[in-house]
């Protein structure tokens, strides 16, 4: 059988080889003094239009066979027992870092590593590989349809780093690139109940005694006395069957700054806080070792200092009505302590947040406008209509509380707050900034003595910060993004197009094998998404370093490993046949043509070598 039986139409080649050999060139008759001079063997005919009886000599045969055994080739000559014999292997790994634990001394990714080379290794001659690493976004190590060798290098760099994530996506990709066979899932869960009957599952996991840090974070607060401290705040959940007994130890640049004790109860959590010193770099924080190294350390560089200026133009009495300051307490005072990290502006032109009557925009505020009220009040009681999905109302509740408002006041923007068909709370975009209108007479309402409003008020703080220049977060956990936003670097740029991107550079993780750098474009803001590998990353634009962040892996359901389990579960279906690249026929047949050309050339050569004045 052939493969390509369109190929069968290069046998066109060998009357082509003939009709060569039968016509030559006519030449003019020349008159000679004698014939001694010349012999039948020294004799070199030249193509041409008059046919002459056919020469068979050794280089006609060759060309013969080699036209013949190319064009044979050309048509991929398959045997009926080699037909059906290649396969296609379609792996899909569980790239959770679970997989990383040590059980009795190895990794449990040796295990899985081990069990997807069996697999290649036994597959026939011929055969294609493909694996699939999950993840939020699932990605081929090997293929689509590797050579086995490939696939087997591709194998071994493998790193399982990722959070907890589902399975589904990377065995969508999986099954689509089998071709119809069967796709084998390689994890350390054994869920049968979650994959189709023509899926395979093998399970190499094993459970595990495991402790984690779940949870941290840096940041800067103020005391009592208002002087600015900086604390981390820990959770470490233990995931053994007894009570333990931790030893927390703080380092930073080398130096021990911190041990404690903390003791953990069997399947339980422990919080815990503390300061650091002022001044402090770069810390990292361990516990004991277990099963699973990367969930029993994080690394905590210093927040990004984005303090919000804040500013009202209302008069005393309206700030007070909106508890903003109380009788005898400086401008803004209770404002100022309700958000973190703020301060009070000079003036509206040097303000982030400004709270005024109307619309009074300075260079780069946001506002909440208290619109001017007519003579007339309507005071309501709910229920309000809340946009619930919007951030500025995360935590408001809108319940137990008297709204007055103007009833024949319309406010600009989108409603995220209405009663009836009357909107209450309206946003406005534009320019970069954010208007928000507000329908609220303070001095009859209970809105701003309800829990509601510090909760507002806070939710708004938040949304202007995040747009100031500098990181969002300084330190992110595996499988969130980092985020910055271009400060006083970009605008010392001469950009012809305000369209084309900004482009920065990523460095990370320092110090490890693993570093590497990658350009990150931005126009409004940076944004890097799929970064697995924890440790120090650095941000810069040109020569300057604009940031730093510190990835950390702290994930409680991937760093609970009690679940793990071993197991296999047979597929109704075998993996998908493939046709091989070259057959063995075709490699004998190409060999042949090879060879029939090597020995024309040599025929040729050494007649040519015979004759005098022929090279």
């Amino acid at each position: 059988m052939f493969a390509y039986p369109l190929g069968l139409l290069a046998l066109l080649a060998v009357p082509g080889v003939i009709a060569l050999h039968l016509y030559r060139r006519r030449f003019e008759p020349r008159q000679a003094s004698g014939l001694f001079l010349w012999q039948v063997e020294d004799r070199q005919p030249v193509a041409g239009r008059k046919r002459e009886p056919l020469v068979r000599s050794v280089s006609f045969w060759c060309e013969l066979l080699a036209a013949l055994a190319l064009a044979l080739a050309f048509s991929g000559p398959r045997s009926s027992c080699s037909a059906s014999e290649a396969e296609h292997l379609v792996v899909v790994l569980d790239s959770s870092a679970s997989l990383g634990a040590l059980v009795e001394g190895r990794e449990v990714r040796e295990r899985a590593v081990e069990l997807v080379q069996e697999r290649i290794a036994a597959l026939p001659r011929g055969s294609r590989v493909t694996i699939v690493r999950s993840g939020p976004r699932p990605m081929l190590v090997a293929g689509p349809a590797a050579f086995p060798s490939e696939a087997r290098d591709r194998l071994a760099e493998w790193k399982p780093l990722a959070a907890r994530h589902d399975l589904q996506p990377a065995l969508a990709l999986g099954l689509e690139l089998s071709g119809g066979g069967r796709v084998v899932v390689v994890s350390d869960h054994f869920e049968p109940e979650s994959f189709p009957q023509t899926v395979e599952l093998v399970s190499v996991g094993e459970p595990v005694d495991n402790w984690a840090i779940v949870h941290a974070v840096r940041s800067r607060e103020a005391r009592a006395d208002s002087a600015p401290v900086e604390k981390a705040f820990l959770s470490i959940a233990s995931y053994a069957r007894a009570p333990k007994e931790l030893t927390l130890v703080v380092t930073s640049s080398g130096t021990e700054i911190l041990r404690r004790k903390v003791a953990v109860g069997a399947r339980d959590r422990a919080h815990l806080s503390f300061e650091l010193p002022a001044g402090t770099g770069l810390i990292e924080v361990q516990i004991d070792a277990d099963a699973l190294a990367l969930d029993n350390s994080v690394l905590l560089v210093p927040p990004s200092p984005r303090t919000l200026a804040l500013h009202s133009t209302l008069d005393d009495e309206w700030n007070r009505a909106l508890g903003l300051s109380a009788p005898g307490e400086p401008n803004l005072e209770r404002w100022l302590a309700l958000v973190p990290q703020s301060t009070a502006a000079g003036s509206l032109e040097n303000a982030h947040l400004a709270l005024s009557k109307g619309a009074e925009l300075g260079r780069a505020s946001w506002n909440l406008a208290f619109e001017p009220l007519g003579a007339a009040r309507k005071d309501l009681i709910g229920p309000f209509l809340a946009e619930r999905g919007h951030r500025a109302l995360q935590g408001v509740t809108l319940e137990g509380l008297v709204w007055s408002v103007d009833p024949e006041l319309v406010l600009p923007g989108a409603p995220l707050v209405s009663a009836g068909n009357l909107a209450l709370l309206t946003e406005e975009r534009g320019g970069g900034r954010v208007l928000w209108h507000i329908n609220l007479d303070p001095l009859r309402s209970s809105l701003q003595r309800s829990p509601d409003w510090p909760i507002l008020l806070a939710n708004l703080a938040e949304l202007r910060r995040e747009e100031l220049p500098g990181p969002a977060r300084t330190n992110v956990h595996v499988g969130e993004s980092l985020n910055y936003r271009p400060g006083a670097e970009a605008t010392r740029v001469e950009r012809k197009d305000d369209s084309a991107p900004l482009l920065y550079k990523l460095t990370g993780p320092l110090g490890k094998p693993e570093q590497r750098e990658r350009e990150v474009a931005a126009l409004e803001q940076v944004v890097v998404d799929g970064l697995e590998e924890p440790g120090l990353y650095e941000l810069s634009f040109g020569p300057e370093r604009v940031a730093q962040f510190a990835l950390s892996f702290a994930d409680a359901a991937e760093s609970d490993l009690s679940t793990a389990l071993a197991g296999r579960r047979e597929a109704t279906l075998g993996n998908a046949n493939v046709e091989s690249a070259l057959s063995w026929i075709e490699v004998l047949l190409l060999a042949l043509t090879a060879a029939a050309l090597i020995l024309d050339w040599f025929v040729l050569r050494t007649t040519a070598a015979r004759l005098p004045g022929v090279s």
